[in-house]
């Protein structure tokens, strides 16, 4: 493997593979000087794994081996990235160095279940779920089924986090669930949040959801540790610093997340641990040879495979720009969609932008639960995603 590389991408997941996909189909003349710098062997359709905690969906259809979807045209080294220097311009994976003369940063989001005390360790067990984890997705549907009884908790962190309704999808569809069973559950939900939602309509939307389906939330609650073999869950108010114990027989756990802890001594971070970009170009401010999106970049989004699909046509009209010397003239405007389903076969399709403006793209009104949406999830979005996204289609 050589050495030196036009573009190095940082990251397999959605966004490093669809840029990839996109500027080659652009520029031919960058065939096998393209780099990817992945570890994993396989590439993850995230997006359907709260369905699969709930039981519509199978695990084995959200994943391929990594080699299927590197596109053609780009090379993969199969290491983990150590350190950056963008002054340089080098990155050093495992053992090798590799100069560049352009970066991509698409590193995705570190999952941080260190910072809920006991959570680490009860995952799997005692009815501790999450759906972030490949290996563990499947339990929560096993747990949901063994729960007859009690509290189901459902959690999400203050914290910026990957696939912004995952806790959502969840709660509705296991509410439902348990309504249809006809068990005696009771469904709970903690946000560490201010609000439910960032936009006003769908946000008054999920409160009439919440309140009509007679789910107990709560704003400002973080959950703080587990007690998997008391099956207890410990919050605590994030404005007074009180904390409570809630029982529970199963536990979903969204955890804490952050930026990639391997850029910290790079200087692209900027204070909150983003990759520091421009919102609308989403080239570095201060290293123009460098670029990121997704669940890595400072963006001001809801970080969703949605918002890629968005900004994957910019950032590779601005890199061509910056290639040719000139400077980047594409604007990204923070669009993003956020599909929350309220129950099996009904769903809210949020679409907005920085301005936090619904911007929707149907006739309907997204904030009403639709059956169209939600097949449109379950049926239509893998097919968008592996055959379209990630060979770069916007």
């Amino acid at each position: 493997m050589k050495q030196h590389y036009k573009l190095v991408i940082l990251g397999g997941g959605t966004g490093g593979i669809s840029t990839a996909s996109r500027i080659l189909s652009k520029k031919k003349d960058l065939k096998d000087d393209v780099l990817i710098i992945e570890p994993y062997d396989y590439h993850y359709f995230q997006p359907a794994w709260p369905l699969v905690g709930s039981g519509d969906e199978k695990l084995d259809s959200t994943r391929k081996p990594m080699k299927k979807v590197i596109p053609k045209g780009a090379r993969w080294l199969k290491s983990s990235v150590k350190h950056i220097d963008p002054v340089k311009r080098e990155v050093t994976a495992d053992d090798t160095v590799i100069s560049y003369d352009f970066l991509i940063v698409a590193l995705g989001i570190e999952l941080n279940y260190d910072a809920i005390k006991g959570a680490k360790e009860a995952i799997g067990k005692n009815g501790v779920c999450t759906n972030y984890l490949y290996d563990f997705v499947e339990y929560t549907y096993e747990s949901l089924k063994n729960t007859k009884s009690g509290n189901i908790i459902v959690t999400k962190p203050q914290s910026k986090i990957k696939g912004g309704v995952s806790a959502e999808n969840s709660l509705f569809t296991m509410d439902d669930f348990v309504k249809q069973h006809d068990r005696n559950v009771d469904i709970i939900f903690r946000s560490g949040r201010e609000e439910l939602f960032e936009v006003k309509k769908y946000n008054d939307s999920l409160i009439s959801q919440m309140e009509e389906k007679h789910i107990d939330y709560k704003l400002n609650e973080e959950l703080i540790e587990v007690r998997g073999e008391q099956k207890q869950a410990v919050f605590k108010n994030t404005h007074t610093g009180d904390t409570h114990t809630l029982p529970f027989e199963t536990l979903v756990i969204t955890p804490l997340m952050h930026g990639p802890s391997v850029l910290k001594s790079s200087g692209l971070l900027d204070e909150e641990g983003w990759v520091d970009v421009d919102k609308h170009t989403m080239m570095h401010k201060q290293y123009t040879t460098v670029f990121s999106l997704g669940d890595s970049s400072s963006l001001p989004t809801v970080k969703m495979g949605a918002a890629v699909r968005k900004q994957l046509p910019v950032l590779v009209d601005n890199l061509i720009e910056r290639m040719n010397d000139q400077e980047p003239s594409h604007k990204y405007d923070g669009r993003t969609a956020c599909p929350i389903a309220t129950e099996y076969g009904e769903l809210i399709l949020a679409e907005f932008g920085y301005d936090r403006v619904p911007t929707e793209t149907t006739f309907l009104n997204q904030a009403d639960d639709k059956k169209i949406f939600y097949q449109f999830k379950k049926n239509m979005l893998p097919i968008m995603y592996w055959y379209a996204l990630l060979n770069g289609k916007s």
